[in-house]
């Protein structure tokens, strides 16, 4: 297998041998052209001015003229009529000449004033470039040999030549100090590898001036280095932060079996009292089956919050989406809680308003604020929706501003505040429900002012529809 510095040597050597050749067709073929074309202007500025003396000059003193011109400029010169007759020639009699009307350049000049063309003359034995032009009532033609055009193309050529392979060779003499310095700098960067697979993560690493992307490589190296040899000392730190992991699970685990032992021991506790209390006065027993009764659906409610935050977080929850009137829904949620909270006051400041959005979680929404208000306020709690925005306020005691933006992540409590909901799901069920309508809880709260939890009802207007009732 050929190393990368034998490799780019390979390319290199072969791109340069084809540029070269290929630059010299090239080349000689556009010289060539504009050489034609450079001597092709200078034959039809050559006519123009030929043309006007010829004008002036009578006929007898044509020939001499033409030949004159030949021999000082060596363009051949002819005279022919619109027949195709030739009437003057530079370089011969023009008795026994050809008829010149079916020549590519006569023809052209006849058709647009100018005709030009590259061609083998019969006459000389060699190939001209034939210029024309219609006069009148002649053509005037001039031609001039293409050895010379070709003996002046290759002394440029040649030139030209010498000049691009001095070029290439500069170039190849340069790639093959390129090569070899890419040589020397993938072996560094091979005994650095070997130094990092020895765990000497500290092992200078030389420099790299030749390209961009072993400079790369290099930055690379040293970062995984550096990374490498913090890894011993890192180690103690994820130790440590695995250790608290998992004593914030065990407290987790903790705060829901906290959660669940009071009503558990209190159902245990109130049924005991009634299987061994054969003589319990009927409404001592109803009253003991009432407070099972409620622990049980503490537990069910307590269950079904865990059940629909592990939904949410799995995102196995589908919205049930239809439209209805906030305000009924409001209203629900205050009857509700006022039964749970008899002798509280829930102040309803709702107008009518339909929204297009899941009826339960909605409901479940409302029902959490309100209740957490309640529970951290003696004062009357108010829910207000105007159709645009749902608020929640209370004159409680508030949340500090290191607990502001942590009460809504999943398992977060307030220790001092004493928080009923002390599994702390309940406004993390209540920031995801509202993210999945495309909107978000804001809590703004002071210290023994009291606190307001709002959010948004824009992304779920819903009019022109029957309202669900």
């Amino acid at each position: 297998m050929l190393k990368l510095s034998q490799l780019f040597f390979r390319r290199t050597a072969m791109i340069f041998t084809l540029t070269f050749f290929l630059a010299a067709a090239i080349g000689y073929y556009l010289l060539r052209q504009m050489e034609i074309d450079t001597h092709a202007r200078m034959l039809r500025n050559l006519l123009t001015v030929l043309e006007y003396d010829l004008r002036s000059l009578p006929a007898e003193k044509i020939p001499a003229t033409i030949r004159q011109i030949h021999r000082k400029t060596g363009v051949r010169i002819t005279v022919v009529a619109p027949d195709g007759t030739v009437l003057y020639e530079s370089n011969r009699s023009p008795k026994g000449m050809e008829n010149h009307a079916h020549r590519p350049e006569i023809e052209q000049a006849r058709r647009t004033g100018w005709g030009e063309a590259v061609r083998h003359s019969v006459t000389l034995g060699v190939d001209l470039l034939y210029v024309a032009h219609n006069d009148r009532d002649r053509f005037v033609r001039a031609a001039y040999s293409l050895e010379r055009i070709h003996r002046q193309l290759l002394a440029l050529w040649v030139k030209a030549l010498g000049i691009f392979a001095l070029i290439l060779l500069g170039i190849f003499l340069f790639s093959l100090r390129l090569n070899r310095q890419i040589g020397n700098e993938s072996g560094e960067i091979h005994r650095a590898l070997e130094r990092l697979l020895d765990k000497d993560y500290d092992a200078p690493i030389a420099p790299v001036t030749c390209c961009s992307e072993f400079a790369r490589i290099r930055k690379m190296l040293r970062k995984v280095s550096k990374k490498l040899a913090k890894r011993e000392r890192q180690k103690a730190k994820y130790t440590k932060k695995l250790k608290a992991l998992t004593k914030r699970q065990s407290d987790i685990i903790g705060a829901i079996g906290h959660e669940f032992k009071n009503p558990v021991a209190a159902i245990m506790g109130y049924a005991q009292t009634l299987r061994d209390g054969h003589d319990l006065d009927l409404r001592i027993r109803r009253r003991f089956l009432d407070k099972i009764h409620a622990n049980a659906e503490k537990i069910s409610h307590m269950i079904d919050r865990l059940a629909l935050a592990i939904k949410l977080e799995n995102r196995s929850f589908t919205l049930r989406k239809s439209r209805f009137d906030l305000g009924d829904v409001a209203e629900s949620v205050r009857e509700m809680l006022l039964q749970k909270y008899p002798g509280r006051e829930i102040v309803l400041e709702c107008t009518e308003g339909r929204i297009e959005a899941d009826r339960d979680m909605i409901e479940q929404v409302l029902a959490n604020l309100t209740e957490n208000a309640l529970k951290y306020s003696e004062d009357a709690v108010i829910l207000r929706c105007d159709g645009e925005r749902l608020e929640v306020i209370d004159r409680g005691i508030g949340i500090g501003s290191e607990d502001l933006e942590k009460i809504t992540k999943k398992f977060y409590r307030v220790d001092r505040n004493s928080w009923n909901n002390s599994i702390g799901i309940g406004l993390y069920i209540v920031q995801y429900i509202l993210k999945l309508h495309d909107t978000r809880l804001r809590i703004e709260s002071r210290e023994g002012e009291g606190s307001v939890f709002s959010f948004s009802l824009e992304s779920m207007k819903a009019d022109g529809e029957e309202t669900q009732r």
